[in-house]
């Protein structure tokens, strides 16, 4: 049997958990008096730095050199999701919670009208339908606007 890694190429999961080296500076205000935390969150953070008091924190700065950055992961795990996209799947779902809301309203007032429940329910049922279908209709036209291109306006 041969090794698995001999002769392939990686594939891109395996490029995107390898980690680099990068060299960062760490600027934070902690709000902690407690010296020996900030020391030991310094130690983990691989960070030679100093801290100063400012107030009832601390102000650390610190070069990072040694810290590890994953690398950078594209589109690797999950397809890019465009605002078009996250729109129309949105306005998909208020469509349906829509037809749902206008069923019980529409079963609620043949409710009212047999007797069967009081009358005060209509009011209720009327507000969920209408709010979810004025969302529908918002979805609808930024939808639209997304699809041609347009900016929106305001």
């Amino acid at each position: 049997m041969s090794s698995p890694s001999v002769g392939k190429p990686e594939s891109p999961n395996v490029a995107v958990m390898k980690e680099r080296h990068i060299k960062r500076k760490l600027n934070a205000c902690v709000n902690r008096s407690d010296a020996p935390t900030i020391r030991h969150a310094l130690e983990q953070l691989s960070a030679k730095g100093s801290g100063r008091k400012a107030g009832e924190g601390f102000v650390v700065e610190a070069g990072m050199e040694g810290a590890r950055v994953a690398a950078d992961t594209g589109n690797v795990h999950t397809p890019k999701m465009t605002l078009k996209n996250a729109a129309l799947f949105a306005l998909i779902g208020t469509i349906l919670m829509t037809a749902l809301l206008v069923w019980a309203f529409v079963s609620n007032v043949l409710n009212v009208l047999r007797g069967l429940v009081p009358a005060v329910t209509l009011f209720s049922s009327f507000i969920y339908a209408f709010g979810c279908f004025s969302v529908a209709v918002f979805l609808y036209v930024f939808y639209r606007t997304q699809a041609s291109g347009r900016r929106v306006s305001g």
